[in-house]
């Protein structure tokens, strides 16, 4: 192949690259993002990141808060169907907007971490103010779930609890309310027998364990975590 042939065949491959690559603003659109981050005891948070983005991972605006836990940045606004984030305490070009909740991806694991997202089509505001952002402490449930020997139960489960890193509504009427995080439904018949998991939430919020002994009326079991390490011990 001719040299100059292969410099145009290399000059074609990096602009595709970058056209592949790039996002879609919404008119070159800016918004202001506010707020103000706050311990459960409602003293500042200084230092902890704040970033948007969007749902193809890329950056569009970035902070940290300041020692009185405020924070203010313009960023860019996402064209739909791109959904917008903000992502409070968390690495960026996460995957916790494809529901997944690692631990490892929260910067301070002192605390707990959110993420705002706007998945609506018609994005006419030109301030997000997220208010007083309160990041609890990270907690987490240590359940055992143990089948007695010698009877034949059946125990069906599932588990709501709030996520170390909770999902926010944008457009919902409380932007302090978590989105629950809902465990996957199992049957345990006779043949199961110790179950152990690991519930990774916050500090001062409930964990409810609910279940149907034998297909009997579905019940709730309350359990708090008072302590950044709980156990729990179910038996049946």
């Amino acid at each position: 192949m001719k040299r100059k042939h292969l410099f145009q065949y290399l000059f074609l491959g990096i602009v595709f690259v970058l056209q592949s690559c790039e996002v879609d603003i919404m008119n070159d659109k800016r918004v202001l993002v506010t707020g103000t981050i706050v311990d459960s005891n409602n003293n500042p948070i200084s230092n902890i990141s704040v970033r948007s983005e969007t749902s193809r991972e890329a950056l569009l605006g970035e902070t940290v808060s300041d020692e009185n836990g405020q924070f203010e940045f313009t960023s860019l606004m996402s064209k739909p169907p791109y959904n917008f984030y903000i992502a409070v305490n968390s690495k960026p070009f996460s995957e916790i907007w494809h529901y997944h909740y690692d631990t490892e991806l929260i910067e301070n694991i002192d605390y707990s971490a959110k993420a705002f997202y706007d998945e609506s089509n018609n994005r006419n505001a030109s301030t997000y103010n997220l208010g007083v952002i309160q990041l609890n402490k990270y907690a987490k449930l240590n359940l055992h779930i143990n089948n007695i020997p010698g009877d034949t139960n059946t125990l069906e489960y599932k588990l709501n609890y709030d996520s170390a890193i909770c999902r926010v509504n944008l457009n919902g009427n409380d932007l302090n309310q978590c989105e629950d995080d809902e465990s996957e439904f199992r049957f345990l018949d006779s043949e199961y027998s110790d179950i152990h998991i690991n519930v990774e939430s916050q500090l001062g919020t409930t964990v409810a364990f609910i279940y149907k002994l034998n297909g009997e009326p579905e019940q709730t079991i309350s359990i708090p975590l008072t302590n950044p390490e709980n156990t729990y011990v179910f038996e049946y």
